[in-house]
């Protein structure tokens, strides 16, 4: 870890600009750390799991756009994704009777004992990276990510 705060300080002197170069970087390998420790224990990726974190939220289903919501992913990225998933009997799709460019995509027997599964790593995971951090730091945490994601968002629309 050391050694990627010196290289962000090397490259960037403004503060801010630095903070978000780190930002990007502990978020790539937060995702990094959590694909290997799902996909060992549970077989799932990061994306999976938040699939099946939303459809268990939802009550079971979803259409395309709204797991595309979800997962910050795109269309076609869920579209392959959602496949890969009925094929491992994690979800079953059906066109929307009323409307049929929309699919809805629903959680199994099967998805919903994975995700339970998986919830279990998922949790220890969250703990072990976020061991060092008190309540407050997390709230200040949340609310700074937060305005990122409102930034973003913003300037998208």
């Amino acid at each position: 870890m050391e050694k990627m705060k010196k290289e962000v300080e090397a490259y960037h002197e403004d503060s801010v600009v630095q903070t978000f170069m780190l930002f990007i970087q502990t978020a790539r390998e937060v995702i990094k750390y959590s694909d290997s420790r799902l996909f060992r224990d549970s077989n799932l990726s990061t994306v999976k799991y938040i699939v099946l974190k939303a459809l268990v939220l939802s009550g079971g289903t979803l259409t395309n756009s709204e797991l595309t919501n979800w997962t910050g992913t795109t269309r076609h990225n869920i579209t392959t994704l959602v496949r890969r998933m009925k094929t491992d009997g994690l979800v079953t799709t059906e066109r929307n009777t009323e409307d049929k460019r929309f699919m809805h995509v629903i959680l199994t027997d099967k998805g919903r004992d994975v995700f339970q599964k998986a919830s279990v790593i998922a949790y220890d995971l969250i703990k072990r990276v976020t061991s060092d951090i008190s309540k407050r730091e997390a709230a200040q945490l949340d609310r700074l990510l937060k305005i990122l994601k409102d930034n973003t968002t913003a300037n998208w629309a």
